[in-house]
């Protein structure tokens, strides 16, 4: 997971988290995506979907009590090819979502899919300006 810009107090910063599924018609993730950032980080009330992208493309989007579902939009055209092993993606929280960073120190993000909910810790450093 990574965060742009890293620095202290920042503001309207760009999460990106790098992930890996299987594809066949689609990335093997059962409904999406679930992001829940640990305290002190915290989501937006709302989470508009077009501040939002899934493998560098329209996402669909819902939060519930602190939890960020991230799905491919349905509008978009899949392709039917399975690949074997995982294939990389990556979910973007964009700089319009207004998120900022807090002192320096290591924060982390809580990161599953519905096809493997086991959360796993990932990790960001924020630094000094």
């Amino acid at each position: 997971m990574s965060v742009d810009p890293a620095t202290a107090q920042a503001s309207n910063v760009h999460w990106t988290v790098q992930l890996a599924a299987r594809y066949c018609g689609g990335y093997q993730i059962g409904d999406g995506v679930y992001l829940q950032p640990e305290a002190p980080l915290a989501l937006p009330d709302q989470v508009p979907a077009e501040d939002v992208l899934f493998a560098s493309n329209a996402a669909d989007v819902s939060l519930q009590s602190g939890v960020l579902r991230v799905a491919p939009s349905p509008d978009l055209a899949r392709s039917m090819i399975c690949t074997q092993g995982d294939r990389p993606f990556s979910v973007e929280l964009l700089p319009a979502l207004g998120l900022s960073n807090p002192d320096p120190g290591t924060y982390t993000v809580d990161v599953w899919t519905a096809a493997n909910p086991t959360p796993q810790p990932l990790s960001f450093t924020v630094v000094d300006p």
